[in-house]
C-alpha cells in the first residue's frame, strides 16, 4: 500500500500555497469557492485569491442567487485582509430577462467599495444601461487603481462622477458606451495625471474639443459626435487607432510623436473639415494603415492641401478599400502619394479582409 502511494503521489498538494492560489486565479469564481471542501489545507486558500470575476451569466442570469453569492463571498473574504488585484463585475445583456436587475445595481455600490478598500489595481464594471447604478465616490479617488474599464451601456456619466477625481496611479482607461458632454471627459482625464492608454468605443462625445496630454496610446472607435466637430489634442500619443463611422466628425490636432497609426474611415464621401488632416497631424508616423470607402479622395485632398509635404519617417504604408469593388482605386493616385514618402520600405494596396488592428483592454493590462 505504501509503495502504491509513493508511485501515485498527490502532486497538487505538493505545490506551494502561492502556486495553488495562482492557479485558482484562472478558474471561475464558483469553482474557486468550492475548493474549500477539498481538505483542511484548502479551507482558506480561496479567500486569498487576488483575482475576482463575478459574471452573472455563470448563474444563468438568476439575479437573486448572484447577489447572495457575491455578498456572502466578499463578506467571508473580508476577514482575510487580502488585497484584490483584479476585480470584475459583468452584468451585460440581462436587463430584459432579469426581473430583479435593479437589486444587482443597488448592491454594486457595496461591491465596488469593497474592491477599493482592498487596494484594487484592475477594475472592470460592465452593466446594462438605464439601470439605477450608483458608483461610490471612493472609486474616483482610489490610490491603488492602475487600470479601469467602464462599459455602462448608454449611461449618462455626468450623473455618476463626483466633483473630485484623483486617480494618481491610473495608466489604462477603457470607456465603452458612455455619454459625455461639455467638459466631463476632460475632467476625468485631468484627474488621471499618469494616464498612458485611453480607449473609447461607441461613446457619445457631445463637445467641441478635448485634450489628453499624457496619453501615449489612443483608441477612438465609433464616436457619436452629435452635430459638432470635435477637435482632439493629444501631443504625446505614439500609437493611434481611429475608427470613424459615417456620422463622426473628428479633427486631429498635431500629433508629432505618433509612430504607428491605424485609420478606418467608414464614409462614402471625404469631408475635409471633419476627418483627419493626415499630412499635418501625423508628420512623424512610421507605420500607416488606412481603410476607407474613399481613400483615393482622401489622398488627393491631402496632396492638394500640402503639395510639398514629405512623410520622411514613413516606412510602412497599407491602404485598403472597403467592399469588393476596387474600381475606385487609381494607381495614378497611389503612385503620386508614394512620391511623398521618400524612405518607404514596404507598401501595399488591397481590399480590407478584417477589421483594423486595435489594442484591446486585455492587451493593455498584460503590457503594463
Amino acid at each position: 500500500m505504501e509503495r502504491m502511494e509513493n508511485e501515485n503521489p498527490d502532486r497538487l498538494s505538493s505545490l506551494s500555497d502561492d502556486l495553488i492560489v495562482s492557479i485558482l486565479s484562472h478558474l471561475p469564481i464558483r469553482e474557486v469557492a468550492q475548493t474549500c471542501m477539498l481538505s483542511k489545507r484548502w479551507r482558506n486558500l480561496w479567500a486569498i485569491v487576488p483575482s475576482l470575476c463575478f459574471d452573472i451569466h455563470d448563474w444563468n442570469v438568476d439575479c437573486e442567487k448572484f447577489n447572495d453569492f457575491v455578498g456572502n463571498f466578499l463578506l467571508k473574504r473580508d476577514g482575510a485582509c487580502t488585497d484584490t488585484h483584479i476585480f470584475r463585475i459583468l452584468c451585460q445583456d440581462i436587463m430584459h430577462i432579469c426581473d430583479s436587475f435593479d437589486a444587482v445595481c443597488s448592491e454594486a455600490n457595496k461591491w465596488i467599495t469593497y474592491a477599493v478598500k482592498h487596494n484594487v489595481k484592475i477594475l472592470e464594471l460592465s452593466f446594462d444601461g438605464y439601470c439605477d447604478l450608483d458608483i461610490p465616490d471612493c472609486l474616483f479617488t482610489c490610490k491603488t487603481l492602475e487600470a479601469l474599464k467602464l462599459d455602462l451601456y448608454d449611461s449618462n456619466f455626468m450623473e455618476l462622477i463626483p466633483s473630485t477625481i484623483h486617480l494618481p496611479r491610473l495608466r489604462n482607461l477603457n470607456l465603452d458606451q458612455i455619454n459625455f458632454c461639455d467638459d466631463n471627459l476632460e475632467k476625468v482625464i485631468l484627474g488621471c495625471p499618469n494616464l498612458q492608454d485611453l480607449s473609447m468605443e461607441n461613446c457619445g462625445l457631445n463637445m467641441s474639443k478635448f485634450s489628453c496630454h499624457s496619453v501615449q496610446r489612443l483608441r477612438l472607435v465609433g464616436p457619436y459626435t452629435s452635430n459638432e466637430t470635435i477637435s482632439i489634442s493629444a501631443p504625446c500619443v505614439q500609437i493611434l487607432v481611429l475608427k470613424c463611422h459615417k456620422d463622426s466628425r473628428v479633427i486631429l490636432k498635431e500629433m508629432p510623436k505618433v509612430t504607428q497609426a491605424t485609420l478606418y474611415i467608414n464614409s462614402s464621401k471625404y469631408e475635409r473639415e471633419y476627418n483627419c488632416h493626415l499630412f499635418r497631424s501625423l508628420s512623424g508616423v512610421k507605420s500607416l494603415d488606412i481603410s476607407s470607402l474613399c481613400w483615393e479622395e482622401i489622398l488627393i485632398e491631402e496632396m492638394q492641401k500640402c503639395p510639398t509635404f514629405q512623410f520622411h519617417s514613413l516606412k510602412f504604408l497599407s491602404l485598403h478599400w472597403i467592399g469588393s469593388d476596387p474600381s475606385g482605386c487609381s494607381l495614378d493616385t497611389w503612385s503620386a502619394f508614394i512620391k511623398h514618402c521618400p524612405n518607404l520600405e514596404k507598401h501595399s494596396l488591397a481590399p480590407l479582409e478584417k477589421p483594423c488592428e486595435e489594442f484591446p483592454f486585455a492587451t493593455i493590462i498584460k503590457g503594463r
